[in-house]
């Protein structure tokens, strides 16, 4: 199924309103896979964050959309969108304007050798009405892209909320990370000095080499070393996600020494959905669309423009008659515009309006492209970590297996400080690669959910 059919289902949804002719559908020019069907009942991805069963999440996002400040500067597009579209609503009723004149005039004149002043006083309050008849419905496209512009922009807002929801995740996920390195660097700085103090004992007694001594302190000062590198990236971890929530970077985030296992299957967008779903696609699409109906717009101002036009009001010289309805004046007037030579002006903006909708085709596809991509490696990276997450389970039993045998051959004499070591050293990589393994198939979670446009409570509320 060619995914120009699922476009064109958008398209129709989101023209519903329109009274000129609709653009034809986006054609993307790539095949879609058949396991992407266009099932109207495929799974969503609302309520993600449950996923991950944690209060405490759940609260830092729902702070996060209400105080980071690059959200509040989207929100704020979202105003400024739909106050564009009241006013492009408003040129296409009437205007009606109030106006009061007051004058004094004098004048001299001259009789023979006499000369002789007058004054005079008007008084004029009128209401003037005027309104241009949208026969072409020029200003109705008009308003009808700052209609879509306002959807656009409202669709902007919810792909922000989503995007910082997931990255207060991430950042939440990353402060468990940090958290759990950290311990682990703890436990084996501890580990590595519990044992420098055996093997100087031992050195007192006679019983270890000096070298078996210095090798230990050697991988004491590294995995001293190794901690203060974990607690400078803990730091540097909790602080980028206080600015993600909207406060002051002083490091004052709550501790999270766990991170949450994987149990809900993978659910699995379609790309009709998908493109109903994702915020940034619906905006694109909305984008399209606007920029359409601005395109129809600058090609009837090549059109005639009928203006109707009155003014009503009245005329005195003294104001106690202003109101005197014998003094009344009035006017009414139709007027016909028609372009004839301008210099190439409206040509030149048709054609710029035809290159903005141009513009506009080709970035919904590649933003469609792009969604897809995000999809197809989420779904494939989700397969590769959760077998790389068995695999390195599997080496670290085998790596403390191995710690403990090279611990007893050493007490035995069958074994050197070196092989200790190595098998220590090995425990350790294999536990931090194990934690960085978790964060990373959660974080990949999070990607996939971005992918499929996911959505929650927040989001909505916003929206409405």
């Amino acid at each position: 199924m060619r995914i120009e059919l699922m476009a064109g289902v958008m398209t129709a949804i989101l023209m519903g309103c329109a009274t000129s002719k609709k653009p034809n559908p986006v054609k993307l020019g790539f095949e879609v896979p058949n396991r992407f069907g266009a099932s109207a009942n495929a799974p969503t991805t609302s309520g993600w964050l449950d996923d991950f069963n944690s209060t405490t999440l759940n609260a830092l996002v729902k702070e996060a959309i209400e105080n980071n400040p690059d959200l509040r500067v989207t929100a704020a597009r979202l105003k400024i969108a739909q106050a564009d579209v009241k006013i492009a609503g408003a040129d296409r009723l009437p205007k009606l304007t109030a106006t009061a004149l007051a004058s004094r005039t004098k004048r001299n004149s001259a009789s023979g050798f006499k000369i002789s002043s007058s004054r005079n006083n008007r008084f004029s309050p009128t209401l003037d009405l005027a309104w241009e008849l949208d026969v072409w419905g020029r200003l109705a496209d008009a308003r009808t892209a700052a209609l879509f512009d306002a959807k656009e922009a409202e669709a902007n807002l919810l792909a922000a909320q989503l995007s910082l929801a997931a990255n207060t995740a991430k950042g939440w996920f990353n402060v468990a990370e940090s958290e759990l390195q950290v311990k682990l660097a703890e436990q084996t700085y501890q580990s590595y000095t519990n044992n420098l103090a055996v093997l100087e004992e031992g050195f007192q007694a006679g019983l270890t080499k000096a070298l078996d001594v210095r090798l230990m302190r050697t991988s004491v000062r590294n995995a001293e070393g190794t901690l203060q590198l974990r607690l400078r990236e803990r730091d540097a971890t909790r602080r980028s996600l206080e600015v993600l929530l909207g406060r002051y970077p002083k490091n004052g985030i709550p501790k999270n020494e766990s991170l949450p296992t994987i149990n809900k299957s993978i659910p699995v967008g379609l790309p009709a959905q998908l493109l109903i779903r994702r915020p940034d696609l619906v905006a694109a699409q909305r984008n399209y669309l606007a920029a359409h109906r601005r395109t129809s717009a600058a090609k009837k101002d090549r059109l005639p423009q009928i203006r109707l036009t009155s003014s009503y009001g009245t005329s005195s010289d003294e104001l106690k008659d202003v109101l005197d309805i014998n003094n009344n004046i009035w006017s009414l007037a139709a007027n016909l515009t028609k372009p004839i030579l301008d210099g190439g002006k409206i040509r030149s903006q048709i054609d710029r309006a035809k290159a903005q909708q141009e513009e506009a085709r080709y970035n919904y596809v590649q933003v469609a492209l792009q969604a897809f991509a995000e999809v197809e490696t989420a779904l494939a990276a989700e397969n590769y970590l959760t077998k790389q997450e068995t695999a390195l389970l599997a080496s670290v039993t085998e790596a403390l297996e191995a710690e403990n045998l090279a611990m007893d051959d050493y007490t035995a004499g069958l074994a050197d400080i070196v092989t200790v070591l190595e098998s220590q050293r090995r425990v350790f990589d294999a536990k931090r690669s194990l934690i960085d393994l978790q964060n990373l198939r959660l974080q990949n979670r999070i990607d996939l959910y971005l992918a499929l446009g996911g959505e929650f409570a927040q989001q909505k509320k916003t929206a409405e």
